[in-house]
């Protein structure tokens, strides 16, 4: 049987696709080893097999705009062309059956890596052998792969072998991700988009986001090189990635076909994306070069929005932290609002009892969030370093006291404010959505220029207002207002329905 896959893999590697594929290759091979030459030309100094290899394995755009969309049409045709509920049967769970795709896609992985070699092989002629790197690469320059990578391992064919092994990890959790989203969703339209984005992503992504949003830049998990120089290490990229797809097989193991219905899961796996998500915010805030203290960084992970500047990354922290967690309340109210019948009402005799039932939960979850979010924020910074030191720095006049005040008070109300408006639009339009794009809209108003007065309730406990020298009272009382306010509209319409019962 053995035998028989071997043959049927060298069958598959010489038909006619996969020459065009080695001509491609070829191609980019020839224009790298000239440059090559080019380089090591003017510099004097002599280069081997290990330049010309590390520049084919390595070579970014070859990765980028051939090979990753190759993988990813063949990861998509895998999964829509295989789902079928005799197969399902058969292989018993939706994991095996992922299991199963992620075989026949690693097939193919095999063909490209056999083609790759070949086409390499053909590159060596005539070009210089030896054990270790040569002279080229040693040079403290970045001409060309091979240059960046001994400055971080010692023996080049362990890092020919890391350039392949860091390429798979990714190809392999790109799809178990496509595998578990058509799982969940049963949708092919959806598969082809997020395929489609992944890689539209992944070719800005390594042009257009700046060094230190290396995190989000997909090229670090494909080409070897490219990873060590944003993480400053060898193992960087492999942890992400090795994490990503530990997370993965850890999904796939709760949308067993015998345990549950996969769709029960979905929230599930929402959770854990936003928690991973926030987890990456706080980091990458880390990055910052202002900080000192720890009180400095809490700053600068909530820093949100202000009136005297505008910063992309702190409105967009800000937008995913705590409109993120309005969605799961939207999420919660959708679900309350579509289990809610005559029955339930007539159970508690009143629609004002229901909702006070509903949302008592509400205070809770927003303070144990918040206290998630300090807890978190505070322990990243202790270990990347930051000064413990119970010192302001950003801003002297600003006490510890004010911090947390403002974070957790300031921070309650406006989600209370958050939940309230949310409830109110979805209980006058009868569709949850609109509550959540109502909400989202309120972040409009966290541009300068657009809420001088601090009165509309729109982003109020961000941090920068205090760096303004902005009165946490004078926040407290107005999101107090409004929270009054909606609580009365809210009493009105409730009361309404009651008469219309």
């Amino acid at each position: 049987m053995v035998k028989g896959k071997i043959t049927n893999l060298l069958d598959e590697t010489f038909k006619f696709r996969w020459i065009i594929f080695g001509v491609i290759l070829y191609l980019f091979g020839s224009r790298s080893k000239a440059q090559l030459y080019y380089f090591s030309s003017q510099t004097k100094h002599l280069m081997n097999q290990w330049d010309i290899i590390n520049s084919m394995v390595g070579n970014i755009y070859l990765i980028i705009y051939v090979i990753l969309p190759l993988l990813l049409f063949r990861s998509l045709s895998i999964v829509l062309k295989d789902f079928e509920y005799t197969v399902l049967i058969r292989v018993g769970s939706y994991r095996h059956w992922i299991y199963r795709t992620l075989g026949q896609l690693l097939q193919t992985f095999t063909v490209i890596a056999i083609i790759w070699v070949l086409v390499i092989l053909m590159m060596l002629i005539h070009v210089p052998f030896s054990v270790g790197w040569s002279a080229f690469s040693e040079l403290n320059q970045s001409f060309s792969e091979s240059q960046i990578l001994e400055k971080y391992i010692g023996f080049p064919v362990l890092a020919v072998l890391l350039h392949f092994l860091l390429l798979l990890q990714s190809i392999i959790a790109i799809h178990l991700f496509l595998a578990i989203l058509y799982v969940l969703t049963k949708k092919k339209y959806i598969a082809v988009f997020i395929a489609i984005v992944i890689w539209l992503y992944s070719a800005a992504s390594f042009r257009l986001l700046p060094d230190r949003a290396y995190l989000f830049d997909i090229a670090n998990y494909l080409v070897l090189h490219w990873g060590v120089v944003s993480f400053r290490n060898i193992w960087g990229p492999f942890v992400v990635g090795f994490g990503t797809v530990s997370l993965l097989i850890f999904i796939l193991s709760k949308i067993d076909l015998d345990k549950q219905n996969p769709k029960k899961f979905f929230p599930n796996l929402v959770y854990a994306l936003f928690t991973i998500l926030i987890l990456f915010i706080l980091w990458s805030g880390t990055r910052t070069k202002i900080a000192v203290t720890i009180w400095d960084q809490f700053f600068i992970h909530f820093l949100g929005g202000s009136l005297e500047r505008f910063n992309l990354k702190a409105f967009l922290s800000y937008f995913i932290i705590y409109f993120g967690f309005v969605f799961f309340i939207q999420l919660s109210l959708q679900k309350e609002l579509s289990n809610t019948g005559y029955y339930k009402l007539l159970r508690f005799q009143s629609v004002n009892k229901w909702f006070w039932n509903w949302f008592k939960k509400i205070p809770i979850s927003c303070f144990l969030y918040l206290l998630l979010l300090a807890i978190l924020s505070l322990t990243i910074s202790i270990v990347s370093g930051f000064s413990l030191s119970y010192q302001i720095t950003l801003n002297k006049t600003i006490s510890i006291y004010e911090l947390f005040y403002h974070f957790f008070i300031n921070g309650f109300l406006q989600l209370l404010f958050y939940a309230l408006f949310t409830f109110i639009i979805a209980w006058l339009s009868k569709e949850t959505i609109y509550s959540f794009i109502a909400t989202s809209i309120f972040s409009v108003f966290m541009f300068p220029g657009l809420n001088n007065w601090l009165m509309i309730p729109a982003g109020l406990n961000s941090m920068g207002y205090i760096l303004d020298n902005h009165s946490v009272y004078k926040i407290s009382l107005v999101l107090s207002i409004w929270i009054l306010l909606g609580i009365v509209v809210i009493l009105f319409s409730l009361k309404r329905r009651d008469i219309d019962l």
